[in-house]
């Protein structure tokens, strides 16, 4: 993407190496951030680990999210959903503005999808057990009549 192409991006967008080192981002992303060279100087101290995990994983073929919160102007913080997409050593990172209720939702959502996927699985091992039980009692009364 050219240089005055991404500048324009509607969203606050971060071009990353895997060091973290900003590269080039968007003028939205100056409306909502103070300027810095890199990308940890803009996350809280108790979000740094998770947001280390943002420029870890470079090799990821899908998209990484996370929530994290960053500094907004005048020494704030504001809450954001920030996703990356690593293409060779180039970070795209998109963070959006989040309250703490959506990000609530959605950890209730995701934590009933597991619960879904966890009942998911039980059925089909039940299912299994049945047939293996159904095969084994049409043995045993093979057995017996002969």
């Amino acid at each position: 993407m050219k240089i005055n192409e991404m500048e324009w991006i509607p969203v606050p967008y971060f071009e990353l190496n895997p060091n973290g080192e900003i590269l080039r981002h968007s003028k939205e992303a100056m409306t909502f951030f103070t300027p810095a060279n890199h990308f940890l100087d803009l996350v809280h101290l108790d979000d740094r680990l998770l947001a280390r995990q943002l420029l870890v994983q470079t090799t990821s073929p899908i998209p990484i999210r996370v929530s994290l919160k960053l500094t907004i102007h005048h020494d704030l913080y504001g809450l954001f959903a920030c996703t990356v997409k690593w293409e060779g050593n180039i970070g795209h990172l998109v963070c959006t503005e989040t309250t703490a209720e959506a990000m609530k939702v959605e950890r209730q959502l995701k934590v009933e999808e597991q619960v879904l996927q966890t009942k998911q699985a039980l059925i089909k091992s039940n299912n299994q057990l049945l047939k293996s039980m159904d095969q084994l009692i049409k043995t045993l009364e093979s057995d017996a009549d002969k």
